[in-house]
């Protein structure tokens, strides 16, 4: 809606502006933008970020950025003060479709963590010591590390928030159908983030996905 109307970007940006767009959307959604911005003469990269919100007071974020080689090497001194990974992915829509994957990573692989939390509990096994083991393994990932301790504290404060995931979810579904990709364990975990924001836990840090395996276990710590 910022982009587009009479009170819009591309009504009032100066031709040849280049517009970072660094919001979460559907691949679609961005080469659409690109197009009409092209019609206007303004240029247009999407760059949407990884590493949540500590990620960005470090500056340490992931950027995946899509469109024209020469935009993004205009855009990079200003990217390289958010972020440390900073990577053109492709044309218009790849930074979106490359973010949509990594969304895909990691909520799969939080409802992986938490349903071996539940399985450790339930089998009487020293949690923070079996996490600790299991970070230094293959199974170590970003995900495990930053997330453990609200695994084993159950403190869900929001850092991303299980609505946001739920609507990032909807995009790499919907973009994966529109290219043919299957998803099979990905739609599975996209129903269990939809299931877990029906039961009022939208609010909550995507790490509470713990709280929808506890439930189905019979495994309950919730206050």
């Amino acid at each position: 809606a910022i982009a587009y109307g009479p009170d819009g970007i591309l009504a009032h940006a100066r031709r040849g502006a280049l517009l970072i767009d660094m919001s979460s959307i559907t691949p679609q959604t961005s080469i659409d933008l690109a197009h009409a911005a092209a019609d206007k003469g303004i240029r247009v990269l999407d760059a949407p970020v990884s590493g949540g919100e500590a990620g960005a007071i470090e500056a340490v974020l992931s950027i995946m950025a899509g469109g024209e080689q020469a935009d993004f090497d205009a855009a990079r001194p200003l990217l390289e003060t958010l972020g440390k990974t900073i990577v053109r992915c492709g044309p218009h829509g790849s930074g979106q479709t490359v973010k949509a994957a990594n969304q895909l990573i990691v909520a799969v692989n939080i409802q992986a963590c938490a349903e071996a939390v539940v399985f450790l509990e339930k089998s009487g096994v020293d949690l923070p010591a079996a996490l600790d083991v299991l970070g230094g393994g293959l199974a170590g990932s970003t995900v495990l590390a930053r997330k453990k301790d609200n695994f084993t504290t159950r403190d869900f404060r929001p850092g991303f928030r299980i609505d946001l995931h739920h609507k990032d979810m909807g995009i790499v579904t919907d973009a994966a159908r529109a290219v043919g990709a299957a998803l099979p364990v990905g739609t599975v975990v996209a129903q269990l983030v939809a299931a877990l924001r029906a039961q009022g836990d939208g609010g909550l840090d995507h790490s509470a996905l713990l709280r929808g395996v506890e439930r189905l276990s019979g495994h309950t710590t919730e206050s």
